[in-house]
């Protein structure tokens, strides 16, 4: 399966409709957002969006209860929660925006998960710490690092391809 992955739009509306088309174009089976979607009119544009979305809550989102009924009004298999620990082609997935230090250690730590996957920093990760691969797509809005990235897994081979949103062709 692909996943497409991203993290921390910020409400950069411009990156977040190409991050979906390039989702889109590539045939993601399901997206995964590591939080930090920050206001709640940019849920409109995963309407877009050709497949489900796994979420967390980031530590700038803050009308909690609306994101989860707007994202669950696009699509009914859409979630979102504080952490996901979710089973996905036999591979066991944590999913965390990241800014619980403690947390975010102890399941990459843990032995319990395949694959962490998480946001905040927004710098890129694509690692493997004690048999778990650590992803961080790094941030899709580009604001922080100058460098705006999302990222899709092939849950088969593993490979993950980065993708630069934002750059003239």
């Amino acid at each position: 399966m692909k996943i497409g992955i991203f993290s921390d739009t910020h409400d950069n509306l411009p990156l977040i409709r190409e991050a979906i088309n390039i989702f889109n174009s590539e045939d993601v089976e399901l997206v995964i957002h590591c939080g930090d979607f920050v206001s709640l009119f940019v849920v409109k544009e995963f309407k877009e969006l050709g497949c489900p979305i796994l979420a967390v809550y980031g530590n700038n989102d803050g009308e909690k209860a609306k994101l989860r009924e707007w994202l669950k009004d696009i699509n009914k298999d859409n979630e979102i929660d504080e952490f996901l620990a979710v089973e996905i082609d036999d591979l066991k997935f944590f999913i965390t925006h990241g800014h619980y230090n403690t947390v975010l250690d102890t399941a990459i730590n843990s032995g319990l998960y395949d694959i962490v996957v998480y946001g905040h920093t927004h710098k890129k990760v694509f690692e493997s710490i004690n048999n778990t691969l650590v992803i961080n797509p790094g941030e899709c809005c580009g604001y922080l690092t100058g460098e705006a990235t999302i990222g899709i897994l092939d849950t088969k081979s593993k490979e993950y391809k980065e993708y630069r949103l934002g750059e003239e062709e």
